[in-house]
């Protein structure tokens, strides 16, 4: 259908177009028919459409008192299911815009030629015009007929369509269905292209639903599991519930927080700009060409040049070049670009009392680019009504995680982070209301232990729910005998022993090298003394160095060779004493040479690279089992007789008893009204519970911990 505007602000429907797809009928329906058009809306037993989901039906809902598909009508949006069957559509259309670009400009310089000859050759005009018999087109006719190479010519897909589902860029890729250019000829026109109905419009719309059903097709051709395409229909029904009703941003404390960062990075900047003094850079010498006598110039004679520079501490390149200078540091690691690498871990890790304010700079400029001036910065986004409406893309990850922008909130700072306290509590509730924040426990292990249980016979997963799984990874990692209990008070190294391997288990799960690894425990002075004195630790090391030099890679040396040294040891040593983790990456390295892993509900994860394959299976398992339990929460919270919010328009629905404020990987946060806390809580852990459930393979319980606030600080 056509309207006058986004959900927003829409007041009317022009026109509207039902293709049925058994039969290839096509009823369209005009300004005066959209009643017609309703009575079959409501009727229908399938509806379709591109973004439907987000747009049609909220749009309907909102013009005409709240009218809604029948209970038992499917809802198959293009869009979400799109994103799903190609989550890495950008592989596949990187090779097509770069070979329509390439083709494109020979096709731009032969027409410039081809045209330059024609306005010259009137021999040319009249054979054209005696060939063709109209005075058409005679640079592009001349072209059509001269082209040596289009039998050659590529299917034509623009670059700004990579990686994008619109219905524009499938026209492109299906290429038996195109979009017109309706809203672009329009508004060469200087005219507004959806402010009245009119015949141009209406065929556009038209053209639209067969493209609309040429996507449908050729979607449902590639076997997706009616499984898959119901979890992501609910769950795109719940995102964009959540981006219309939007999260309460609190903005007067927001405001001061703001304020007071920009404070401390005046501050610094004041410091660093003592502790690194403006310096001088000498430039190219000038040559005058005549004369100057005011300036003191003569002719052909050279005039030095110099620039003061003043230290910029947002910049790398300043503060690797005032450190070399100062304290004749000597990086250790380096960008793609060969430059020095700077970041907060490298600053944090030098001696140097500038460092750490410098790490502190780059903290508070980066608080600062989320909180007030970043392009998706909360302050600039944050509408009259005291809203954050951030965007939601269900399947915006390959692995079927979603992921999140205007702004992001995935990216909101931990309640341990620094200052992450602050940023937290600004996403708060409104007096009158509590907020709930519920999270699945231990997901990432548990999504391990149901895929160990083939190799294991569950027993990883009793140690995850009954036992310390870290304690046990630990003795795995460090070589300790496996009957050796946990006692830090009379061993304080087994304290650190299991922190190191809680942080060594997950970024091993998420595809961490030995490098990164290798980092975690670090490498003390006995062990490199260790290394150096042995023969069979020498040609280990070197062996890492010629591999790298094989693949014309910098070769490492120091403290970067160590710790790859250390995570290959140390991944030997865990999988060695972890046999089922080891058949477990076999198996799955094997099943992804054919490119692609099946997921929990049966989608198809695409596998780039083995050393990613497990890292994708687990993401996508945890992720299919999130959307799985805030869908079945949705639906127990409606059946049990609670009123969710639909924000239709743009606010919380005043008679609302539960709104859905936000969903972060495995964590879900809901506003509900004072006095329902302990009946939404105890819905959630039930639903959290079940979330496993609908899948055949899935093998592990699930639980879900709530806890209660009136920010998010305080409930997660």
């Amino acid at each position: 259908m056509e309207t006058n505007g986004l959900l927003a602000e829409v007041s009317r429907v022009h026109c509207a177009v039902a293709y049925d797809i058994d039969t290839d009928e096509i009823h369209d329906f005009r300004p005066h028919e959209i009643g017609k058009f309703l009575e079959l809306y409501t009727r229908a037993t399938l509806l379709i459409g591109h973004n439907i989901i987000g747009y049609d039906i909220p749009v309907l809902a909102k013009l005409y008192a709240g009218i809604k598909p029948s209970p038992t009508c499917e809802i198959v949006d293009t869009l979400p299911l799109a994103r799903v069957v190609y989550s890495d559509i950008k592989q596949s259309d990187f090779p097509l815009a770069k070979a329509w670009k390439a083709f494109k400009a020979k096709l731009d310089a032969w027409d410039a030629q081809e045209a330059d000859k024609v306005s010259r050759s009137e021999a040319d005009r009249d054979e054209l015009i005696a060939c063709y018999g109209h005075e058409a087109d005679l640079p592009a006719l001349y072209a059509a007929q001269a082209y040596p190479y289009m039998s050659e010519a590529p299917k034509e897909f623009p670059g700004q369509f990579v990686g994008a589902h619109s219905l524009e860029a499938w026209g492109y890729r299906l290429g038996a269905e195109r979009k017109g250019d309706y809203s672009k000829e329009m508004k060469a026109q200087g005219l507004d292209p959806w402010e009245a109905w009119n015949e141009a419009m209406h065929a556009y719309m038209i053209q639209d639903s067969r493209v609309n059903v040429a996507l449908y097709r050729h979607l449902m051709d590639e076997g997706i599991e009616p499984l898959a395409v119901a979890l992501e229909m609910a769950c795109q029904a719940l995102v964009c519930r959540m981006e219309r009703n939007g999260w309460p941003l609190n903005v007067a404390a927001a405001q001061e927080l703001y304020a007071r960062l920009c404070q401390r990075r005046q501050e610094l900047s004041t410091a660093l700009a003592e502790a690194f003094p403006a310096w001088e850079v000498q430039l190219e010498d000038f040559i005058p060409k005549r004369d100057n006598k005011a300036k003191g110039y003569k002719a052909g004679v050279p005039v030095e040049r110099w620039e003061t520079i003043e230290f910029n501490p947002a910049s790398r390149d300043h503060i690797a070049d005032r450190l070399t200078k100062k304290y004749g540091w000597e990086p250790k690691e380096f960008t793609d670009g060969g430059s020095a690498k700077v970041d907060d871990e490298v600053l944090q890790a030098l001696p140097y009392p500038e460092a750490k304010l410098l790490a502190e700079y780059f903290l508070i400029q980066k608080r600062i680019g989320q909180l007030g001036e970043g392009n998706q910065a909360w302050l600039k986004l944050v509408t009259k009504k005291g809203k954050i409406h951030g965007r939601y893309n269900s399947n915006g990850a390959l692995t079927g995680r979603a992921t999140h922008s205007s702004p992001n909130v995935g990216q909101v700072p931990s309640v341990g982070a620094e200052y992450g306290w602050d940023c937290r509590s600004l996403f708060h509730v409104p007096i009158g209301w509590r907020q709930l924040g519920a999270d699945q426990s231990g997901l990432e292990l548990r999504c391990l232990g149901s895929f160990l249980a083939t190799f294991d016979g569950g027993a990883y997963i009793k140690t995850v729910l009954f036992g310390d799984i870290h304690w046990e990874n630990a003795k795995a990692l460090f070589g300790l005998h496996p009957d050796t209990v946990r006692d830090e008070e009379n061993h304080p190294e087994h304290k650190r022993y299991r922190n190191v391997a809680k942080t060594f288990i997950y970024a091993f799960l998420y595809g961490a090298g030995p490098e990164k690894l290798g980092s975690i425990p670090g490498v003390t002075a006995e062990e490199r003394k260790e290394w150096l004195a042995s023969p069979e630790h020498r040609i280990a090391l070197k062996a890492i160095q010629e591999r790298f030099r094989r693949r014309r890679q910098p070769v490492p040396n120091g403290t970067q060779l160590c710790h790859i040294y250390k995570g290959e040891l140390l991944t030997a040593r865990f999988l060695k004493s972890f046999p089922a983790l080891k058949k477990l990456l076999k198996v799955v390295k094997a099943a992804s040479k054919k490119g692609y892993l099946k997921g929990l509900d049966g989608r198809k994860l695409p596998i780039r690279s083995e050393h990613a394959a497990l890292n994708t299976l687990l993401q996508s398992a945890g992720a299919v089992i999130c959307k799985s339990w805030i869908t079945m929460a949705e639906k127990a919270l409606v059946d049990a007789g609670l009123k969710l919010s639909e924000g239709l328009h743009g606010d919380w629905d005043p008679d609302a008893d539960v709104v859905l404020l936000g969903w972060i990987h495995d964590e879900l946060q809901v506003a509900v009204r004072d006095g329902l806390e302990e009946k939404v809580s105890a819905i959630l852990i039930e639903t959290g519970r079940q979330a496993g459930s609908p899948f055949a393979t899935w093998k592990c319980p699930t639980d879900v911990e709530v806890k209660a606030g009136a920010n998010w600080a305080e409930c997660h």
